[in-house]
């Protein structure tokens, strides 16, 4: 099994604000935090320590950080789909039937810069890695500003015509500690239908008990994985007290997963730009699953931003 080293790991500063990233270990963020009163305020999960001293192991990842989503986001059943005349067969997660989150945040990222606020990472893909026959590059560029973390993914196709234009997918994995689920608020116009393996099946209204349009909170007995579509691509969370963190994502990113375990110390908002499975519930008919195409030369684009508030935040220079 492939083992993925954290080391070196690239820091960011800005006023009170430090950021860590790894772009050895899949172009992840490793560390967010703020000071306040000569404490450490984590705004997102940290990897362990000893992930960070011996690393981890490529499919079995820390639930911690941020990592990339691409080419494709969440679950594609049995890994396998037709496009355009090809059959393609990806490897299955371990202890799972279907291929899960894509490959590049179980890739070596190269650094392309960095200057103390904000960093660039460059992936290449190579024809035929992992099933994937399309070749491309990704782009991340990840910058502390104005009190806010900013993110921008931009996918090219770098093959040539002899293949179909490539179907693309692409989003962001955050794992937040759990007190900010106490206080959850985002508009959606759908939620998916799913089996239970968590793939998509099909598509209806938000119930009353999974509307966030009006802030509340996740409770620990709750265990959920949610696939929203039509969301209005801003959200809120808040530990209820004093913190909170605004969540905005550009338009594309159409597509919104809210993973919560039960009992656990983390949970997701994912803004990503399709639902799971979307490469062949599109072929089969199935409207506004979000999958993008991607022409050779052509290139895709994606922002999030996460804005921070509360009393006594340092507000980076």
């Amino acid at each position: 099994m492939k083992t993925l080293l954290l080391a070196p790991e690239i820091s960011l500063g800005n006023g009170g604000w430090h950021l860590t990233l790894s772009p050895s270990a899949g172009g992840r963020v490793t560390s967010l935090s703020s000071l306040q009163d000569g404490r450490a305020i984590d705004w997102i999960v940290p990897m362990p320590e000893h992930c960070r001293r011996h690393g981890f192991q490529a499919s079995a990842w820390p639930k911690a950080g941020i990592y990339p989503l691409l080419p494709f986001s969440n679950r594609i059943r049995g890994g396998a789909f037709s496009w355009a005349g090809l059959d393609i067969s990806l490897p299955l997660h371990p202890g799972e039937p279907h291929a899960m989150h894509g490959f590049g945040h179980r890739a070596e990222w190269q650094l392309l810069d960095c200057d103390g606020s904000s960093a660039a990472m460059l992936y290449v893909h190579a024809a035929g890695d992992s099933g994937w026959p399309w070749r491309f590059q990704a782009k991340q560029t990840i910058s502390l500003v104005a009190g806010a973390l900013a993110m921008k993914m931009e996918v090219t196709n770098t093959g040539d015509a002899a293949l179909p234009p490539m179907p693309l997918g692409a989003g962001f994995h955050p794992y937040f500690p759990r007190r900010f689920a106490r206080q959850v608020s985002f508009a959606a116009q759908q939620l998916w239908q799913a089996d239970a393996g968590h793939v998509a099946t099909g598509v209806g209204g938000v119930p009353l008990q999974h509307d966030y349009d009006v802030p509340r909170g996740i409770t620990q007995d709750e265990e959920l994985t949610l696939y929203y579509g039509g969301w209005n691509r801003r959200a809120t969370i808040g530990d209820g007290r004093q913190h909170q963190i605004a969540i905005s994502a550009s338009p594309l990113l159409s597509h919104l997963v809210l993973h919560a375990p039960k009992a656990g110390d983390y949970f997701c908002i994912e803004p990503v730009t399709h639902v799971a499975n979307a490469v062949n519930l599109a072929q089969s008919g199935l409207p506004n699953t979000g999958l993008q195409t991607l022409s050779p030369g052509h290139t895709f684009s994606c922002d999030l931003r996460m804005d921070f508030s509360g009393p006594d935040i340092p507000e980076p220079s």
